[in-house]
């Protein structure tokens, strides 16, 4: 769970738990829920070549999402789910290396010998 770092008007704490996260080409999607303990409801964002989010209940008229959206804002709720997701460790790898930190070291450690070993 990840804690957004807005507050709504009446100082309640929005958040964001993850429950799903899809690669796709050089972005991401990535499914959970947003809330702010007085409401919950299910949240899709995509970074990648078009970054958006989509609210499930704007689409399907769900209730509470317009009371929601009205005590955090839209555009400030959109713009802080975006940020948090691309600050996420996943999306952190270099272009270079697409599958992380994958390469292997040869050779061997140049450490001095241990105190121990001296004594033999």
């Amino acid at each position: 769970m990840i804690y957004i770092g807005t507050t709504e008007i009446n100082g309640s704490a929005i958040y964001f738990d993850i429950y799903a996260t899809e690669r796709q080409g050089r972005g991401v999607r990535i499914s959970g829920t947003v809330g702010d303990g007085c409401y919950e409801g299910e949240v899709l964002v995509e970074i990648g070549r078009n970054d958006s989010v989509t609210f499930a209940d704007a689409w399907l008229g769900g209730s509470g999402f317009s009371e929601f959206i009205d005590r955090c804002g839209s555009d400030v709720l959109e713009s802080a789910l975006l940020e948090s997701v691309r600050e996420m460790p996943l999306l952190q790898t270099r272009r270079s290396q697409p599958h992380g930190n994958s390469t292997s070291y040869a050779g061997t450690v140049a450490e001095s010998s241990p105190a121990w070993q001296n004594l033999i």
